[in-house]
């Protein structure tokens, strides 16, 4: 897979308020991109595990369902510890393959603030539970970038390794953060557990506890 078919697979917009934020957090933690969302969330054809059917039940459409998966999953990263922002993009899913599909999802750019050593493996564990094609691991720094395989999807297949080259940080007014061109952006700040009101980290606790279980 090319340059140029790579860059197909997030396409996203960064704002300046949040360019030094994600840099920072590069630059002194482990961070990842992952998202609960799917092409068809009821297809578990291609998951080492059954996705979460929690929703399939109620007469939701797949946005929805998707949008509650995420919901669950964000609960899960900041009870971990985590701090987590929201990435708005497109993502292809199944790509290269007659089912590629270009899905809308709301991703999550997670930053691993107390350095736990777990950190990736937690990333994989739960871009397998969600049925994700892949997660985005960036180690520290920045540098040797990696997409990972977290179902049985052709692409990047499962527990395969891609490299996708180094963050790169867009200049003057372009305001972009990319990865071989890929962009990525975020609309909030950074989120965590302990800045959340004492009613959410009950929903929150709530949330993790029924999907850690």
């Amino acid at each position: 897979m090319d340059l140029n078919e790579l860059k197909n697979v997030v396409r996203e917009v960064i704002q300046e308020s949040s360019l030094s934020r994600i840099h920072q957090h590069v630059s002194e933690h482990d961070c990842a991109i992952i998202t609960a969302f799917r092409g068809d969330p009821a297809d578990h054809g291609n998951c080492v595990h059954d996705a979460p059917a929690t929703y399939q039940g109620e007469n939701l459409k797949a946005l929805d369902i998707n949008k509650l998966n995420n919901r669950d999953l964000k609960a899960v990263l900041l009870k971990l510890g985590y701090g987590v922002t929201a990435v708005d993009g497109t993502f292809v899913e199944n790509f290269d393959t007659p089912d590629a599909v270009e899905v809308k999802e709301d991703s999550l750019f997670v930053v691993n603030l107390n350095d736990d050593p777990s950190f990736n493996d937690q990333i994989k564990l739960l871009g397998k539970k969600y049925c994700q094609d892949s997660v985005l691991i960036v180690p520290q720094g920045g540098k040797d970038v990696r997409l990972y395989g977290t179902n049985n999807s052709q692409f990047p297949g499962l527990d395969q390794e891609i490299p996708v080259g180094n963050m790169k940080y867009g200049r003057s007014a372009e305001f972009m953060t990319k990865i071989r061109n890929r962009p990525i952006s975020t609309n909030e700040g950074l989120e965590t557990y302990n800045k959340l009101p004492r009613l959410q980290r009950m929903a929150v606790t709530a949330i993790a506890n029924k999907i850690l279980k």
